[in-house]
């Protein structure tokens, strides 16, 4: 993975306020009787509806959001064959790490051959792990057209090794692919790390090569030296188009305690990252729960939806070239999180703050970032942030005609940063004990947030051209709803807007 600057830079409204937040255009002044959306404190939720977002703007400053991507799944497997341990001679204690992987993969081959598309791996430890060449160390390797499903108390665990790269299990170009079940570990805390090379590059499951219809599901995946899961396509060559991995899908999983990633996305279309607890992801950059990085490769059709991000190192999500990237009812929580992920004010914080995150946004990149709940507890080397924006040049310029929407989401003693970009829309959003602010930003619409802050900066714009309406600020704590202010922002698509001091912050 290329490496990235360390320090740059549900309680639904009235049906009314839903319907009007960001339908048709949704840049229209309202009209003189609309009484705009009802004041939120500090106890309530904020949720909007998706089903109502669609074009932004006019003339120059029209964008239409992406659809939510819908991603395809293998067929099902019904012809099952549980793994004959006896038959094929492998061991499920830890035996020789190659002859277990050789064995399996070679009765993985026979039950398709054979006509059996789902093998059941029954309980045990299975050490596996076959140097190949310099820089890698082979697993299992699960050809097409098959389910692997992991029993209950079977652990697939890649063996010590010193090489820079592996992956337990393989899907190597291959079509119509589950994993299902069980735990895979790596080899982290008896990894030979002595080479002198990055060692990042040691993944639990790898889809990789363009592959096509994926599902993971209910795995536990720990321990590697590099990522979770990882999804890479075929970069185009001179001779070569681009052939991207497409419809892959990630749901119920537990992703923890990996080096790098939880999951990384390199070059992939149509990606479902669904229901998964992802935590204490830490040890070397980016060491991020997903990192979406083409490395000149194109990430399109992308849904992070309800998943439970915590104690991530780096931060819980980034993408650096994602087009049409939804970011859906996920809960970020920086520390203090439970077993479960839920936030929880009673327990010690054992983070001294997030490289880079919670969310960090391209400049490029177009995303809808929905129905979120973040908390930070200490600041990241940004600060007091939990979403931010991270610039390729620092102006409002861009070349994507679609823009970001941030909508719905709910900031926990942390704000929203937004800056050096166009086409941003800024609504409906709740921030406590933090602050909003953008910066050298056009085609802007900031409307209908609320601020709840008994003290410090609760709006803060400098060179915003744009339009805003219906922002709300409430400066007392347990004040009541006629307690909130509407603060009014002067600013239109030609002539930026700041209350801000001229130096920068």
């Amino acid at each position: 993975m290329p490496s990235r600057p360390r320090s740059l830079l549900r309680l639904a409204s009235t049906a009314a306020f839903t319907a009007g937040l960001l339908a048709g255009c949704g840049c229209e002044e309202p009209a003189p009787d609309d009484a705009g959306p009802p004041p939120r404190d500090a106890g309530e939720v904020q949720r909007v509806d998706a089903s109502v977002i669609g074009p932004v703007g006019g003339g120059e400053c029209a964008w239409t959001p992406g659809e939510r991507p819908v991603v395809a799944l293998p067929p099902s497997h019904e012809n099952t064959y549980a793994l004959e341990l006896e038959r094929w001679q492998i061991a499920n204690d830890r035996g020789d790490p190659v002859e277990t992987r050789q064995r399996i993969n070679e009765a993985l081959a026979w039950a398709l051959g054979a006509g059996f598309d789902h093998v059941v791996i029954p309980p045990g430890n299975y050490l596996v792990g076959e140097v190949t060449n310099d820089a890698y160390a082979a697993g299992v390797e699960i050809p097409g057209s098959m389910t692997l499903e992991l029993a209950d108390g079977a652990v697939l665990e890649m063996a010590p090794n010193d090489r820079h790269n592996y992956c337990v299990i393989s899907v190597d170009n291959h079509a119509d692919v589950t994993i299902r079940g069980g735990e895979i570990r790596g080899d982290r805390d008896a990894h030979d790390y002595s080479s002198g090379t990055a060692h990042d590059e040691g993944h639990g499951i790898c889809a990789w090569t363009s592959v096509h219809r994926v599902l993971i599901e209910g795995v536990e995946l720990h321990e590697l030296t590099g990522d979770g899961v990882l999804i890479v396509g075929r970069r185009a060559s001179d001779t070569e188009p681009e052939v991207p991995s497409e419809d892959v899908t990630i749901r119920g999983c537990d992703i923890h305690h990996n080096r790098r990633q939880g999951v990384s996305i390199v070059g992939a279309h149509r990606v479902l990252v669904e229901d998964n607890h992802i935590h204490h992801i830490g040890g070397t950059a980016p060491q991020f729960g997903i990192d979406i990085e083409g490395a000149g490769r194109t990430d399109r059709d992308i849904h992070i939806l309800r998943n439970r991000f915590h104690d991530n190192l780096g931060g819980d999500f980034v993408t650096s070239s994602g087009r049409n990237v939804w970011v859906e009812e996920n809960t970020m929580v920086e520390c203090q999180a439970n077993a479960e992920g839920s936030y929880d004010p009673s327990l010690p914080c054992d983070s001294e703050g997030q490289t880079d995150g919670p969310i960090v946004l391209w400049q490029e990149t177009d995303n809808v970032v929905l129905n979120n709940q973040i908390w930070m507890t200490n600041r990241s080397s940004n600060g007091l942030w939990g979403m931010i924006n991270y610039p390729r040049e620092r102006a409002a310029v861009r070349d994507n005609p679609i823009g970001n929407l941030i909508a719905g989401n709910t900031f926990h003693n942390c704000g929203l940063h937004s800056a050096w970009n166009q086409r941003q829309v800024i609504r409906g959003n709740v921030i406590h004990e933090g602050t909003l602010l953008a910066y050298l930003l056009e085609c802007t619409r900031l409307t209908d947030n609320q601020i709840n802050r008994v003290s410090g900066e609760r709006f803060k714009l400098r060179n915003v051209a744009g339009q805003a309406e219906g922002n709300r600020v409430n400066r007392e704590e347990g004040a009541p709803d006629s307690a909130t202010e509407e603060v009014f922002f002067p600013m239109a698509d030609d002539a930026p807007y700041r209350n801000s001091s001229p130096v920068f912050w």
